[in-house]
């Protein structure tokens, strides 16, 4: 057996190197093939881990918040007033018993932060110029985990404490003010309250630096009148493509509570996503088919080119699965061949196209992807030399030898 497949082995070997034209321009193709399956992968997977990262990667993957809902209302009259109930506008209610809802999530493998938030509308005031903010109260150290906010501080105390007041840059432009200024907050149902800004931040996101205001968690409860209570809990997951399944999983664990996952939010990106997935996953179907195609074609002609050698082989005994195998390992050598020189290519086409791109272009190379390509198109080479073995297993060497 072992010697039979030495020889099998020794004659697939010659065969390439008598036809070393052909071998060349199978490897050549096999190669090119690999090489644009490689950076055309690269490419996809990093342009989609940039829109992630842009569109979530500074932001909460999962929200987290009360599913019982209160109407909005609101005073009228200058003397004994009346409460107007607007029966076509509502509010999440406030989570009240939300500490141990953070504990099992933060022991919780999937998830990489958490964070409890207290949220409600405002006004701010500087003079004459007034602007509807977003008061935001939490804990900055947590906060960072997913916003980064002290890193992206562009004026002020470059570690605000914990009593600190920040605001986005694009407000502070509005005002018209500085660190160390005084704003007046007015909240529904409050009194004017002044506030000096200790900080001003950009997080890059127009809507964000435009109307966030953000204290710490117990003074912007104390503020909106929510005491201890928090409005919503944002959590990040260690995979973000994991969020949907865990906000579904965990909304049937805790029924009181509703679960939104970045996905929900962000269906146009999902859908984009997915085209671009299946525009590069049409494209490699059509390379490889052509890389089989090639192989399959090249062997082809090999068999008619050798069919006087393989009929002399059969002719003195030389079994027929041994000379059909022969073309396998020739499809299986032009395989490894190619997708080495295909896989180095392909790294060089990525580095090329970094260097001279004159844009901030992310190449990612997975390795499961990067094996499944590699290991696809091997199978494919070696699975593509079935037409030439079977066109091989039906010479019929009398004939062969006859005819020459």
């Amino acid at each position: 057996m072992l010697n039979r497949l030495k020889f099998e082995w020794s004659l697939a070997d010659r065969f390439l190197k008598e036809s070393k034209g052909q071998t060349a321009l199978i490897t050549t193709g096999i190669a090119i093939g690999v090489a644009v399956m490689v950076f055309l992968s690269a490419l996809i997977d990093g342009l989609q881990a940039d829109l992630i990262d842009n569109t979530v990667g500074n932001s909460p993957h999962i929200t987290v918040t009360n599913t019982e809902s209160a109407r909005i209302g609101a005073f009228e009259g200058q003397g004994p007033r009346t409460l107007i109930i607007d029966s076509t506008q509502s509010m999440q209610k406030p989570m009240v018993e939300w500490q141990a809802l953070e504990i099992i999530l933060a022991q919780d493998n999937r998830t990489e932060s958490v964070l409890p938030v207290v949220e409600g509308s405002g006004l701010v005031r500087r003079g004459q110029t007034s602007r509807g903010i977003v008061l935001r109260g939490f804990d900055l150290t947590k906060a960072d985990q997913i916003y980064d906010i002290t890193s992206r501080i562009v004026a002020g105390s470059k570690t605000p404490n914990e009593g600190a007041v920040l605001i986005g840059k694009d407000l502070a432009d509005n005002l018209g003010v500085n660190p160390g200024d005084p704003i007046f907050l007015e909240l529904p149902g409050k009194e004017p309250l002044a506030l000096t800004i200790d900080s001003i931040f950009s997080l890059g996101t127009a809507a964000v630096d435009e109307r966030w205001v953000i204290v710490g968690q117990q003074k912007a409860g104390a503020l909106l009148g929510l005491g201890d209570q928090i409005t919503s809990m944002e959590v990040q997951v260690k995979d973000v493509f994991t969020a949907e399944e865990m906000a579904r999983t965990m909304s049937k664990q805790f029924p009181n509570t509703k679960w939104v996952s970045w996905q929900e939010t962000n269906a146009s990106l999902l859908v984009a996503l997915q085209s671009q997935s299946s525009s590069s996953y049409t494209i490699q179907f059509f390379v490889l088919l052509a890389v089989i195609l090639g192989v399959s074609s090249v062997l082809a002609i090999s068999a008619v080119q050798k069919s006087k050698e393989i009929g002399i082989l059969k002719a003195i005994g030389i079994r027929t699965s041994s000379i059909a195998r022969v073309f396998l390992i020739q499809g299986a050598l032009l395989g490894v061949l190619g997708v080495t020189l295909g896989f180095g290519l392909g790294l060089g086409m990525s580095i090329i196209f970094i260097t001279f791109a004159g844009t901030a272009f992310t190449l990612l190379l997975k390795p499961l992807t990067m094996f499944i390509i590699l290991s696809a198109t091997m199978i494919s080479a070696t699975l593509s030399a079935y037409l030439p073995a079977r066109q091989v297993s039906q010479l019929n060497p009398i004939e062969v030898i006859r005819n020459g």
